[in-house]
């Protein structure tokens, strides 16, 4: 895969992974809906990680048509 694109959302993915805090066990009771806080929160990273999936697949899908040789062989007109 040329250019850094791949590596950098690699790196990226792998520092959200590795900065979002690990789940602590609590011995308490949980409530059965969420805050809207929490679902605004879920929302919304859903959608960002929804976002830069779909920018990271078009541009590598956009890559790959380049390079397929759309035209005519050669150079020739």
């Amino acid at each position: 895969m040329p250019g850094p694109a791949p590596r950098l959302a690699a790196l990226l993915w792998a520092l959200l992974i590795a900065s979002a805090p690990a789940a602590a066990a609590w011995a308490r009771p949980v409530g059965t809906a969420d805050g809207p806080a929490d679902v605004a929160l879920a929302v919304g990273l859903t959608t960002a990680a929804a976002v830069a999936t779909g920018l990271w697949l078009r541009s590598r899908y956009r890559r790959d048509e380049d390079e397929g040789g759309r035209g005519t062989e050669g150079g020739d007109p």
